[in-house]
């Protein structure tokens, strides 16, 4: 996406947003819970040396989280010391 692209981003219902927000960590949280020590260890990814298991992938995804949500912290930060 452009920048001008994401300056028109906007969430025109908030209470939609967090529904959504809210139905994606259930289902998140049901698949982890299914998993067991046989899905964990199951090469998602076959294409890297080692390669790529479920919990490796589960990993990458988590760290991947926590940089965007790192980053939407910094941009709050930039704009409530704008006001």
């Amino acid at each position: 996406m452009s920048s001008a692209d994401v300056g028109r981003f906007t969430v025109a219902d908030p209470a939609l947003f967090a529904a959504y927000h809210a139905a994606v960590h259930e289902r998140t949280v049901a698949l982890v819970e299914e998993l067991d020590d046989t899905a964990y260890a199951r090469v998602v990814d076959d294409r890297w040396d080692p390669p790529v298991t479920v919990a490796v992938r589960l990993v990458s995804v988590l760290d991947d989280a926590v940089k965007h949500l790192g980053q939407a912290e910094y941009v709050r930060g930039l704009v409530e010391r704008r006001r």
